[in-house]
């Protein structure tokens, strides 16, 4: 009885992510010094891994947890890239 609602986002968010992440970790690394694209470019690429999880693991519970911590690592790059933007590094 109980409806995945979340499940068609979920997957976009996971497409997306599984897509984006690592496009946007080897701009960071080609494009960064060496600390911010490993701060930076590390956990979008682990974001990436942790999306395709998620699409493989289907609708299973699995595969919301993956999803968040996709999100949360996608996050943390983002702030990360801030951080250094701001302090100039």
């Amino acid at each position: 009885m109980s409806e995945d609602v979340w499940g068609p986002l979920r997957r976009r968010v996971a497409v997306f992510t599984a897509a984006g992440g690592p496009l946007f970790a080897a701009y960071a690394i080609m494009h960064s010094s060496t600390l911010e694209g490993v701060v930076v470019g590390v956990p979008l690429m682990a974001a990436g891994g942790f999306a395709l999880g998620a699409l493989a693991a289907g609708a299973k519970r699995r595969a919301v947890e993956r999803v968040w911590f996709a999100l949360g690592l996608v996050g943390f790059g983002i702030v990360a890239s801030i951080v250094f933007a701001a302090l100039g590094a």
